[in-house]
């Protein structure tokens, strides 16, 4: 039963949780304020996104790992202060380079706190209460990213940009605080923690993204931008190489021989890549083209998000009935046509149009993205053995986290092709081609789905399988 220490575990560890995904899309409404403020360009802007999204995905695996090692509590209550630091920090910047790393101290923080939320909820619980309390878990998470942008607007109306993350900060130590005294620790399998691969994969990442994201300013032909993404490249070649000879790798690319593992793997990259791509930009053509203030934007993308929450639990019950292949591909669908139609509506009006004209589009998006996370997750799980799930899960993340990077990097490199963007028209014209490519990538990541992902309905694992030694981890 729900006794009063779970039910502790369950408010701190998803106290913590809806913190951490809160801050994914938060950001977005304030990024035009803190523009303003730094008088920065849009590369930076970028990297205040991205600086924590590639923290978080390449420490997403070694964070797991360390917390079967020294103790999950260890780890997590690690995290939290790292969040909260990076909370602080973020709030006290004064330039963009402190705002980046700051971002980064925060996405080193989350990469702990959501795996091992995660673990701590699904290790404490019995069998036959474990489905109902990682329903809570997967809520809150959905509900942090859903009404992110609407509390970021909430929070800057009338309000300076720097309170979106001081207000991390009490919820950051009160969750110490009690988890200090009410979490129970926890340890699984010792592995050794892959410190080589994690450097290879997080340098080489870090190389390709910085030359993506500053070719057009400095030049396609500039020695550090071709070295940066070279570089990049060759780092990403070593990590391969280095992980088939390593005896404990930080990924086991074996798994990747099964084609519908590697199918949903390239899916999920897809996925994130073309739709937070394109959220990114539009969150800016809101704003900075339709001059709406960052309350009225986080308010009207709720067209978009609040769907996306609905609509992901009805998939749970559709993949036992239609299979996962059908409701995500329908759900990846869905989303291409919803940027298809952004890209129509903003080439034939311009900036100057009634909101009402994309709301359908938002509507057919957010349901789109809520269709497609529960079935390729469950596919994920459904295409590896039990005793793989736990590192698939974790890939799995860290993969359409890395997606996430990418997109913004390539929807936002062909936004700042061209003419210089003097005016709101001028925005728009520049926006079309960049929605046009995330809708690409939704429909490669469709064609992939259908392609390589087998017709058999996937069977749903339960979240004992993602734990197997959960029963002994734990003790009341």
């Amino acid at each position: 039963m729900f006794t009063v220490s779970r039910v502790r575990l369950l408010i701190i560890t998803c106290a913590t949780l809806f913190m951490a995904m809160l801050d994914n899309l938060v950001l977005g409404v304030a990024l035009p304020s803190i523009q303003k403020s730094f008088e920065t360009g849009i590369t930076d802007l970028q990297w205040f996104t991205n600086a924590y999204t590639l923290a978080f995905a390449v420490l997403l695996i070694p964070s797991s790992l360390l917390g079967e090692r020294f103790g999950r509590k260890k780890i997590f209550l690690t995290g939290v202060i790292l969040f909260t630091l990076g909370s602080a920090f973020s709030g006290l910047s004064t330039n963009s380079m402190q705002l980046i790393f700051s971002r980064v101290v925060q996405g080193i923080g989350g990469a702990s706190i959501v795996p091992l939320s995660l673990t701590l909820v699904s290790s404490a619980f019995p069998e036959d209460k474990r489905a109902a309390a990682m329903g809570i878990w997967s809520g809150i998470s959905g509900l942090g990213l859903s009404v992110g942008p609407l509390i970021g607007g909430l929070i800057l109306e009338g309000a300076p940009w720097q309170l979106i993350f001081w207000i991390n900060v009490p919820v950051g130590v009160l969750a110490f605080l009690f988890g200090l005294k009410w979490l129970p620790e926890m340890k699984g399998e010792k592995q050794p923690v892959d410190l080589l691969g994690i450097l290879l994969l997080a340098i080489g990442l870090f190389g390709i993204i910085y030359g993506l994201q500053n070719g057009n300013k400095d030049g396609w032909s500039d020695f550090f931008i071709l070295g940066s993404i070279t570089g990049g490249i060759i780092l990403l070649v070593l990590f391969i190489i280095w992980e088939r000879m390593c005896k404990q790798p930080l990924v086991q690319l074996n798994l990747f021989r099964k084609r519908d593992y590697s199918a949903f793997m390239m899916t999920g990259f897809l996925l994130n890549g073309g739709i937070f791509g394109s959220i990114f930009l539009l969150t800016l053509f809101l704003q900075q083209a339709q001059g709406y203030s960052a309350l009225g934007a986080g308010a009207r993308e709720m067209a978009w998000t609040g769907c996306t929450m609905i609509a992901a639990p009805l998939a749970g019950l559709l993949v036992t009935r239609l299979g996962t292949r059908f409701i995500l591909s329908a759900g990846l669908f869905m989303q291409a046509i919803g940027l298809v139609g952004f890209s129509l509506v903003i080439g034939t009006c311009g900036a100057d149009f009634p909101f009402l004209y994309i709301v359908p589009f938002m509507i057919i998006a957010g349901t789109g993205m809520g269709l497609s996370f529960t079935p390729l997750a469950h596919g994920v799980l459904a295409s590896v053995p039990d005793s793989s799930a736990g590192e698939a899960s974790g890939v799995s993340n860290a993969t359409r986290e890395l997606g996430g990077v990418f997109g913004i990097a390539i929807c936002t490199l062909i936004f700042e092709s061209g003419s210089a963007i003097t005016s709101p028209d001028r925005f728009a014209d520049h926006i079309v081609p960049s929605l046009l490519s995330g809708a690409g990538m939704l429909t490669l990541a469709l064609i992939v789905v259908l392609l390589f992902v087998g017709r058999s309905k996937s069977r749903v694992k339960t979240m004992e399988t993602i734990e197997p030694s959960a029963e002994n981890a734990v003790s009341q």
